[in-house]
């Protein structure tokens, strides 16, 4: 059975989980009722909190969604990012790996969120030769390397600009332009870490914002061709039980009475969300027309092979169409 929209089943919870991307936000705006549903479940005196694959910290993302008209208070409780997983290991110097339990120096793929490395006194370096781990930043593509892919000029996506409008940062729409980083790495023999498992996200067109939101390459992408690569990855967030625990803990800080029975996580990604609750025994709730699982599905991809993939048996997952329905 397929349940139109989530307010069908909210009775059945007290403590709403809600991943971002794919369930309440597309990339370029809010799905429809979206916002509705979550300021409804708030007034019925539920719990709202967002888990997100974000290695941003929490409080950047609740500054970003507030721009965009997603309010704390108002349409969810509270925020959690990976990225404050992160920042938590970075401070209490927790970090540690097979091959090295006392890390100081890192090299980055991508863009680095600064904040989180801010203080803790960790030191970026420029080469491999100088790190003892590797961290894998957003996989943008920067202006000034574009002319090395040539073939590539359909697969960028422009993400920041400058004052004059002109590109300096790009998405990419394949990760190819970092196979070769990342069999240096792999050669290298170094561990790496990441603050978001999350392979694609949905982000839009800057400018040209009629234009249809499409997936872009993030973080969890360079960590998997890291791991198939035979490296060690160490990682926060979805689908890993790190990140619930410490929303968990979170939340019973501020009063909150955790009952798993009662409690459901919202997402579109059954690699992610799906596995991620059932790893931390709540209820899964599966969007099958938006976000990853849909584009999967509109690939050819069926629901059972998705849940095969992941050892998880189809009838485990509540299923509904969205969250404020179509």
């Amino acid at each position: 059975m397929i349940y139109n929209n989530l307010t069908e089943i909210s009775d059945n919870f007290d403590l709403f989980l809600f991943d971002a991307y794919g369930v309440f936000w597309e990339g370029s705006g809010f799905y429809k009722n979206s916002r509705e549903t979550m300021r409804e479940l708030i007034a019925q005196g539920k719990t709202v909190a967002i888990i997100s694959n974000s290695s941003a910290l929490s409080a950047d993302n609740i500054k970003s969604y507030e721009k965009r008209g997603l309010h704390q208070g108002a349409d969810y409780d509270f925020l959690i990012t990976s990225g404050d997983l992160l920042r938590k290991a970075l401070l209490e110097k927790s970090l540690k790996f097979s091959s090295c339990a006392n890390p100081k120096k890192y090299f980055v793929i991508g863009q680095p969120h600064i904040k989180a490395f801010s203080g803790t006194g960790y030191e970026q370096v420029k080469t491999l030769e100088k790190a003892d781990f590797v961290y894998c930043g957003v996989p943008y593509v920067f202006a000034e390397d574009l002319e090395k892919y040539p073939h590539l000029k359909n697969k960028f996506l422009p993400f920041k600009t400058a004052e004059s409008d002109k590109p300096i940062v790009w998405n990419t729409l394949t990760a190819e332009p970092f196979i070769n980083i990342v069999n240096q790495v792999i050669k290298s023999g170094l561990p790496a870490v990441n603050a978001n498992p999350d392979y694609v996200a949905k982000e839009g067109h800057p400018l040209v914002p009629e234009l249809p939101a499409e997936f872009v390459v993030r973080n969890g992408t360079i960590a998997e061709m890291l791991r198939q690569g035979g490296a060690e990855v160490l990682e926060f967030g979805k689908p890993h039980k790190n990140i619930y625990d410490y929303t968990f803990k979170l939340l019973q800080n501020h009063g909150i009475i955790i009952n798993k029975a009662r409690t459901c996580m919202i997402g579109d990604t059954v690699r992610t969300d799906i596995k991620g609750a059932i790893n931390a025994e709540v209820s899964p709730i599966l969007c099958v027309e938006t976000g990853v699982t849909a584009e999967e599905i509109s690939r050819g991809n069926t629901l059972e092979n998705l849940c095969k993939n992941e050892n998880i048996a189809l009838e485990q997952i509540i299923k509904i169409k969205s969250v404020g329905g179509k």
